[in-house]
């Protein structure tokens, strides 16, 4: 049997991101969703998926790297910028040794409590935007220790891929990051890893669909490409264009996702692949 959860980023960030990932649930193969809990759209969000997708899987996306914290900046001063901002993920690998690990515990810890407040209940998974919780051993800690605390499944952590794809993605990420300091920063994050228990997390995470331009055939090929006795995670990013040229962005095929997710092609090939589309709690 081959199970997949189907989760969209960002949900929390704008009105269109919010309403788009609810159509893509309602009208396509979106089964899950995640928060970015320090953004204006949150709480709305939380809103319209209890009143129009009860059955959409809702986690956090810890966000390390946009808007300002949850707590007041001057609280986290190492974590933020001169405007009390997030440092954007293209200049982590110039500043992330600064950060504090206690600022970072707080923050994340503050994410969490602040989802729980906003919800009424706890998220159904953890991950993290940009992946930047994943990235510092302080985040990946207090990442592993929320979630074996509250008995949460976890994104998969490209920490467990062979080292030289680890590496390749981290500095894709890690703008600017030598080759050297990649290597070091790996091993110390496997190290954290490494200590102590282990949240669940899905046998697969595809990131291949969701990229700068998103096809349908890109998405027919991660559905038909997926393994028998496994769960696997698709990340997708359905959002509004109207939004993204406002915010100075150029980001079409964020629109084009809800297309592809919703399209009769897809729902077929899911159906012909017998793929059965669940929520985290299928790791629980």
């Amino acid at each position: 049997m081959k199970q997949l959860i189907v989760n969209a980023d960002d949900f929390g960030s704008s009105p269109g991101r919010n309403q788009n990932t609810i159509e893509a649930h309602r009208k396509g193969i979106v089964t899950s969703a995640t928060l970015l809990i320090n953004r204006p759209a949150a709480a709305a969000g939380i809103e319209l998926a209890r009143a129009e997708a009860p059955r959409l899987g809702l986690g956090l996306h810890l966000n390390l790297t946009s808007g300002q914290p949850v707590l007041p900046p001057q609280h986290v001063p190492s974590l933020v910028d001169e405007t009390g901002n997030f440092y954007p993920i293209s200049r982590w690998a110039a500043v992330m040794d600064q950060f504090s690990p206690d600022e970072l515990r707080a923050e994340i810890e503050a994410q969490f409590d602040a989802f729980v407040r906003l919800a009424g209940h706890a998220p159904d998974h953890l991950d993290s935007h940009h992946h930047a919780a994943y990235l510092h051993p302080a985040g990946l800690r207090t990442l592993l220790d929320l979630a074996v605390r509250h008995n949460l499944p976890i994104r998969y952590p490209l920490l467990d891929l062979p080292d030289e794809q680890a590496q390749a993605l981290m500095r894709r990420v890690l703008v600017g990051m030598e080759p050297e300091r990649t290597r070091a920063l790996q091993d110390w994050l496997r190290a954290v890893l490494d200590d102590g228990p282990r949240p669940r997390w899905p046998d697969r995470l595809v990131l291949d669909y969701s990229n700068d331009r998103p096809t349908l055939g890109a998405l027919l090929v991660a559905l038909t490409t997926l393994e028998d006795g496994s769960i696997a995670e698709l990340v997708v990013h359905p959002g509004y264009v109207a939004e993204a040229v406002r915010a100075g962005r150029l980001d079409e095929g964020r629109e084009d996702e809800l297309v592809h997710l919703t399209h009769a092609a897809t729902r077929e090939c899911v159906q012909s692949e017998e793929i059965h589309l669940v929520t985290f709690d299928a790791l629980r």
